[in-house]
C-alpha cells in the first residue's frame, strides 16, 4: 500500500502535462504564423506584378533611328516619363530621359545638349588613346556622338532613383530594368565603375590615387558634371550629402538670386553649383555639409562657396555649363 502510494506521488499532475502540451500547440502555432507571414512577404516581394513598364508607342522605321519610349504606371496607365532611346550593339543607349512626375525618376542623364557640346569638343582635342573617365551614361552619349572609345561603355544602371512607393517592389523593378536595357555589363567593367565612384567621394588624394588605379600608365582625361555629384549621394549617402532644388530662370538675376540663397540658407547648405535645364529652369544643387564639400567631385566642379585651388594630379582643361574636364596626370609626375 504504501509502495503504491509512492508511486502515485512520483507521478506528474494530470494539469501540468496539459499545459506543456498547450506551450508546444501555441509554439506550433507560432512558427506556422511566422512561415505564412514570409510567405506573404516573399510573394509581395516576388510575386506581385512590376509597377511600371516600358512602351515603344511607334516603331522605328529607319535603322539606328532614335525613338521615344515611354514609361507606364502600373496603376492607372499613367505616363511617368519619356526617354529618347537608339539601338546599339550592347543594348538601347539612353539619350535623353524626362520625367513626367517628380525627378529624378529611375534616371537623371546630364542635359543633352550640354553633352553634345562636350562630345564635339573632345572629338577635335583629345588624343584617340586616352583613356576617358566619366560617368557610364555620359560616356555612353559621348561615344555616340562621336568623341571616340570610352573608359566605361556599358549600361550599368546605377544608381536607380526608385519612388519610395515601389521600395517593397524592387525586385521587380530591376527585373523590368534588365529586360529593357540589356543584361548588366560584365563584372570587371563594373567593379572598375565602382572604384571611380569611390573615387570622387574620396578625399581628394586618396581619391586621386584611385583614379591613378583605373589608368596605371599614361595621362587620362575625367570628365564629371553638376549632376554627378546627386547620383553619388544616392550611391554614397554617408560620404557625401547633396540636395537639389529647381528654380524658374525668370531672366531676373536678382530675383533668382534671392531666391537660391533664401533656399540655401534654409536648408544650411555649405556649396552649390547649377545646372541649366530645358524650360527655363535651373537647378540648384547643393552640399551639405564640410565633409562632403572636400570630397574629390566637389573639389573638382564649380561649387559656390567651395575651395578653389587646384587639385594635384589633376589639371583643368575645359569647363562649359556644368561639365569640367581634367587631365590626369601619371603616377610618376612630379
Amino acid at each position: 500500500m504504501s509502495a503504491a502510494v509512492a508511486s502515485a506521488g512520483a507521478a506528474p499532475p494530470v494539469p501540468a502535462a496539459r499545459a506543456r502540451a498547450a506551450l508546444r500547440l501555441l509554439a506550433l502555432l507560432l512558427g506556422l504564423a511566422l512561415l505564412a507571414l514570409a510567405a506573404l512577404t516573399a510573394w509581395q516581394h516576388f510575386g506581385a506584378a512590376a509597377p511600371y513598364r516600358y512602351v515603344e508607342p511607334r516603331a522605328a522605321t529607319t535603322p539606328g533611328e532614335p525613338r521615344t519610349v515611354q514609361v507606364i504606371a502600373a496603376a492607372g496607365e499613367r505616363l511617368l516619363a519619356e526617354a529618347d532611346v537608339v539601338p546599339a550593339p550592347d543594348g538601347p543607349l539612353l539619350l535623353d530621359w524626362r520625367a513626367r512626375v517628380d525627378d529624378p525618376m529611375l534616371y537623371l542623364p546630364a542635359p543633352r545638349e550640354e553633352t553634345q557640346a562636350l562630345a564635339a569638343v573632345l572629338a577635335r582635342h583629345r588624343a584617340p588613346d586616352t583613356p576617358v573617365l566619366a560617368w557610364w551614361d555620359t560616356s555612353r552619349r559621348l561615344r555616340h556622338w562621336g568623341a571616340g572609345a570610352m573608359r566605361f561603355d556599358r549600361h550599368l544602371g546605377e544608381p536607380l532613383f526608385v519612388p519610395r512607393d515601389w521600395s517593397a517592389q524592387k525586385a521587380r523593378v530591376l527585373e523590368v530594368e534588365r529586360a529593357y536595357w540589356g543584361a548588366a555589363a560584365d563584372p570587371v567593367q563594373r567593379a572598375a565603375f565602382d572604384t571611380f565612384a569611390r573615387a570622387l567621394v574620396a578625399p581628394e588624394a586618396e581619391g586621386v590615387a584611385l583614379l591613378r588605379t583605373l589608368v596605371p600608365a599614361g595621362k587620362a582625361v575625367v570628365v564629371v558634371h553638376v549632376r554627378d555629384a546627386l547620383l553619388l549621394g544616392q550611391m554614397f549617402p554617408k560620404a557625401i550629402g547633396v540636395a537639389f532644388q529647381d528654380f524658374a530662370d525668370t531672366g531676373d538675376v536678382h530675383r533668382s538670386v534671392r531666391g537660391v540663397r533664401g533656399w540655401l540658407k534654409e536648408g544650411e547648405h555649405s556649396a552649390y553649383g547649377l545646372v541649366k535645364l530645358p524650360g527655363n529652369v535651373v537647378r540648384v544643387v547643393a552640399l551639405r555639409d564640410e565633409a562632403s564639400a572636400n570630397t574629390l567631385i566637389a573639389r573638382l566642379l564649380p561649387f559656390v562657396g567651395n575651395r578653389q585651388d587646384d587639385v594635384r594630379g589633376l589639371t583643368l582643361v575645359y569647363r562649359s555649363g556644368a561639365f569640367a574636364v581634367y587631365e590626369l596626370s601619371p603616377a610618376d609626375a612630379p
